[in-house]
């Protein structure tokens, strides 16, 4: 847990995120929305994102696909996801780790492997212009949560925050209760909130799940209509880029 983590924990009474509610993950990894006391959050989540050569992307995602068990030698990817809105010709990537030495240890395998680190790894690098990662830490006293089935609408809401982190994210943490009912009612879900580690800072990241485009609109327009969560936008935030994402 890097330093800033552990003063943000400080400045938060232990039974601060106490909210209700229960959002299924998958069966092999099923995660209630219910919090209770801090925790050490050690795992990190390597985003990844591909702009791939538009006349090959239908080739990137076949060869990708088909070949995935590949790179899944050395580690799982969390979740694969290609832009539909607010970028084209990209695909998106996570890849969860347990630590900085593990993922460290799985991308050397990954370099002296003939297969992974070989035929997979040249043969994406050739249909990329270019690709760029950040590493993510879930937000403190927050758990993944994974969807049930597949299909869905995914959303990613990346936002660049005014105040220092010690300032924000106890603001963002109390105001999620209100989020997570806005998105429950709809029958979506906050798959997971995140904070850069690496990469761009102060930046505030949700992965959000919609059953479809126009229950999105739907809870767009409800948490337009929230006070609480206008007034969070407001006094914090300096801008956001939301890009909506299908998954394959």
């Amino acid at each position: 847990m890097t330093v800033a983590f552990r003063r943000i924990m400080r400045l938060m009474p232990a039974n601060m995120m106490q909210t209700t509610g229960h959002l299924t993950g998958q069966s092999d990894c099923r995660m209630s929305t219910t919090l209770s006391t801090p925790k050490v959050i050690d795992k990190i989540y390597e985003f990844r994102s591909y702009d791939v050569k538009p006349k090959r992307m239908a080739d990137f995602v076949e060869f990708t696909v088909r070949n995935m068990h590949m790179r899944h030698k050395h580690s799982k990817c969390l979740g694969y996801w290609i832009s539909q809105y607010g970028g084209l010709n990209q695909v998106h990537h996570i890849w969860p780790y347990d630590s900085y030495e593990h993922r460290m240890s799985v991308r050397n395998a990954i370099s002296t492997d003939p297969v992974a680190g070989g035929k997979f790894v040249k043969t994406v690098l050739s249909m990329v212009d270019k690709q760029t990662n950040k590493i993510l830490r879930l937000l403190p006293e927050t758990q993944l949560t994974l969807p049930s089935e597949n299909g869905g609408v995914y959303e990613l809401c990346t936002y660049r925050m005014k105040t220092l982190p010690t300032i924000w994210l106890p603001k963002v943490v109390l105001s999620l209760k209100t989020a997570q009912e806005v998105m429950h009612k709809s029958g979506s879900s906050i798959v997971g909130t995140f904070v850069t580690e690496y990469g761009r800072n102060n930046e505030l990241i949700f992965l959000l799940r919609y059953p479809d485009f126009d229950q999105r609109y739907r809870c767009y327009e409800n948490m337009l209509h929230n006070p609480q969560w206008m007034s969070l936008g407001t006094r914090v935030l300096f801008f956001c880029i939301i890009t909506v994402l299908i998954p394959n």
